[in-house]
């Protein structure tokens, strides 16, 4: 299911919202570290909406199915809220193995940092079995950490 499809989703039980972003999306893995895209089950969501609420989520990556109910929480300092993006964790993934900073990560997120100057696109983190944090743009599949 698309993150569309899956904030569509978690609108509709909330109730009476306006959608307004994105701000975190934090992989779930079913080990303690992960190397391929199945070992990524699911998301935790962040959204916010007009109101200045923010919600948080649980939703299930294929063939995985399911959805926690959307609670609301303070919106975390430093990270602004974003739409659409064009590299998916699969690619993100794809992109890590690239580098020699290790095979495996135990952590993945997607979010964009509020600083100025403002970023023109959300970042992938990885957080890989070395220690090295790996940063990948959203938009354009560069890579800015580690250098």
């Amino acid at each position: 299911m698309s993150d569309r499809e899956t904030i569509k989703r978690a609108v509709k039980q909330i109730g009476n919202i306006e959608f307004k972003g994105l701000v975190r999306k934090t992989g779930v893995l079913k080990k303690a570290v992960g190397d391929s895209p199945t070992d990524v089950v699911g998301f935790d969501y962040l959204i916010y909406e007009s109101d200045g609420t923010c919600y948080s989520f649980y939703s299930a990556n294929a063939p995985l199915i399911g959805m926690s109910a959307p609670c609301p929480i303070d919106y975390p300092l430093g990270l602004e809220t974003f739409g659409e993006y064009k590299i998916d964790y699969k690619k993100a993934i794809n992109i890590f193995h690239s580098g020699n900073w290790g095979s495996e990560f135990t952590s993945i997120a997607l979010s964009k940092p509020l600083v100025f100057p403002e970023t023109s696109e959300p970042y992938w983190y990885f957080q890989s079995t070395l220690g090295v944090q790996v940063l990948i743009g959203a938009n354009t599949g560069k890579v800015y950490l580690p250098r």
